[in-house]
């Protein structure tokens, strides 16, 4: 894939409107050979187009276990597409990858119309159209998008999906002559429309980037995909006269704004593009969970290949964090052919559960500007670690494994790697139970992993008795994670332990103990009753574990010991006493509230 982005205003435009409309409804229908109830999906689709000439994009997408089997209607991008849907059953579709009730895009076939009807009278700040040719000669298709913004859009950052759809597809499906007849052939095969075959965009788009803080009204741009079809994929012909490009726009990899059938054209055409000399493959990064606020992205990792006939010395690379532009420049030499792994700078990001949108884009090659051509950028997604787990004393783990425990592992460590319990991996073939207590050894953070060997988690429903989940509990009865074991290759949850495992106050001499007030601010008293003389270390952490007041060795004496504490240090927050005796620990909690 290559050809020219050209950027704002950089031309005029040609065959995009730019007139404002309302928005085009993009609905993609999730389907398989197999699925009986397909059909009717498809022709209830069929029909909402009919209804709205023009303004209904249909994208048959084949995936899940419905789609097994010969022919395969696979793509490499159905999974990544229909895992963000939430869908549970077939057929499902998605209404502009758009929430309409609950937390899921996915809506059953009845809903399709109805929340279709709903898209369709919004208006659309921007239109989008494209055009492509294809040589019959060389299978080269080249297309031409255009995107033009009647008004400004509500973010700096869009993104363009480009898609190659085939219909007349001959083959096999369950359910046709039932529910869809007019699909079906005299000789009982059906004629299947609109089916995914290809993304000449990235997996969720190629960056569209306004020059403010928004993409402004009457912003237009334009981009060209240049590509050679196969004869076939999965060996399913690719006709090229069944073949339709569709574009759209969206916000981020959910919520389409519109989206449009383009024109395609078979003739015999010599295309004079060239190829780009660098082709952006990948963009990757993961960031640990920790109990603080933020935390740092880990090896974001820009990968290019060298697609040109001679030797790369350096690349200027912007990479863009939300709205948040920055360059590096690498200039480790990359050979014709060649790829390179390109380790960015670490860039922050907030622990709120999340995901941040990042972008990376080639922007000279040995001193040339390349910033306005195709191909050389890549988006991706990051998932922000969770809020920390907060936890009082000992925390257990309750697992149960999916009958695959030889594939399940997990570990807890503290924030600098150092290991302090792992389990697994487990007997294959069975539910395995098993209660752990992690040993937390102290106050502080720490982060729990687990991971599947094969990538589906615990969670996956091969049949009802075989589903696995665990749960981490502290010392109080409090659930800090309840997981359903749905977590694919894995998940890090951090843990923030505020109290020691407790003990019993009697065996260290301590027989009650008492702070107040509580909440305090320049002062508070620690009050410590003892059934025996003793002496203790007594200090004050942050929940964090960090040392904040350190009040040395105390004798304490039998009955009631009044201990000031001087907090006019302390910032408001939770803080720990923490009481050492050569007999045991005992914490008490206070805050501080100025």
């Amino acid at each position: 894939m290559f050809g020219a982005f050209l950027a704002l205003g950089a031309t005029a435009q040609t065959f995009v409107s730019t007139t404002p409309a309302n928005k085009n409804v993009v609905l993609e229908e999730y389907t398989g050979i197999n699925c009986p109830y397909c059909p009717d999906g498809h022709k209830l689709a069929n029909q909402f187009a009919a209804a709205n000439p023009g303004r209904v994009v249909l994208i048959n997408i084949h995936q899940g276990s419905f789609a097994n089997g010969t022919p395969n209607y696979k793509t490499q991008w159905g999974d990544a597409l229909a895992n963000q849907t939430g869908l549970t059953g077939y057929p499902s579709g998605t209404i502009n990858r758009r929430v309409f009730s609950g937390t899921t895009t996915a809506l059953n076939r009845g809903e399709w119309t109805s929340k279709g009807t709903l898209v369709l009278a919004e208006p659309s700040f921007v239109n989008v159209d494209s055009r492509a040719y294809i040589d019959i000669n060389t299978r080269i298709i080249t297309i031409d998008v255009e995107i033009y913004y009647t008004s400004n859009a509500d973010s700096k950052i869009n993104l363009l999906n480009v898609a190659l759809l085939q219909d007349s597809v001959i083959g096999p499906q369950a359910g046709g002559t039932q529910l869809n007849p007019t699909q079906v052939t005299s000789d009982g095969k059906y004629i299947h429309k609109h089916m995914l075959r290809h993304l000449f965009s990235n997996q969720f788009g190629d960056p569209i980037i306004g020059e403010d803080s928004v993409i402004s009204s009457g912003s237009f741009f334009t981009k060209r995909y240049v590509y050679q079809l196969p004869a076939d994929i999965n060996n399913v012909p690719l006709v090229l006269k069944n073949l339709n490009v569709v574009a759209f726009v969206t916000k981020s990899n959910q919520d389409i704004y519109t989206g449009s059938v383009g024109i395609t054209t078979l003739g015999d055409y010599t295309n004079a593009v060239d190829i780009n000399p660098v082709l952006a493959t990948g963009l990757t990064g993961s960031a640990v969970p920790n109990c603080s606020n933020t935390t740092m992205v880990e090896n974001l990792t820009f990968r290019v290949k060298n697609t040109g006939g001679s030797l790369i010395n350096e690349l200027k690379i912007k990479y863009l964090k939300n709205n948040t532009f920055s360059t590096y420049t690498y200039n480790t030499p990359i050979g014709a052919g060649n790829t390179a792994s390109i380790v960015l700078p670490q860039v922050e990001i907030n622990n709120d559960g999340k995901k941040t949108s990042f972008i990376a884009m080639v922007s000279e090659i040995d001193g040339v500007n390349i910033e306005n051509t195709s191909g050389i950028s890549y988006s991706s997604l990051i998932n922000n670690p969770p809020i920390s787990k907060a936890g009082e004393g000992k925390v257990t783990l309750y697992l149960k494994t999916d009958y695959f425990g030889d594939e399940t592992r997990w570990n807890v460590r503290d924030l600098s790697g150092n290991l302090i319990k792992q389990g697994g991996p487990y007997t294959k073939g069975s539910n395995v139970y098993d209660t752990v207590n992690l040993s937390l050894p102290s106050i502080g953070c720490y982060v729990f992993e687990i991971t599947d060997r094969y990538g589906d988690g615990i969670g996956t429903p091969y049949n009802d008795n075989v589903v696995g989940y665990y749960k981490l509990i502290d010392n109080d009865g409090t659930i800090l994670i309840n997981s359903n074991g749905q977590y694919g290759k894995g998940e890090k949850i951090a843990i923030q332990l505020n109290s020691y495992i407790s003990l019993d106050l009697v065996s260290s001499g301590i027989v009650s103990s008492n702070i107040y007030p509580n909440p305090a601010k320049d002062n508070t008293n620690l009050v410590i009753s003892m059934s025996e003389n003793s002496s203790a270390v007594i200090t004050v952490t942050d929940i964090l574990g960090r040392e904040v007041i350190n009040l040395g060795n105390r004798s304490l004496g039998v009955g009631e010991n009044n201990i000031e504490i001087n907090t006019s240090s302390l910032s408001n927050g939770t803080y720990l006493v923490r009481i050492a005796s050569e007999n045991g620990i005992s914490t008490k909690k206070f805050n501080i509230s100025k």
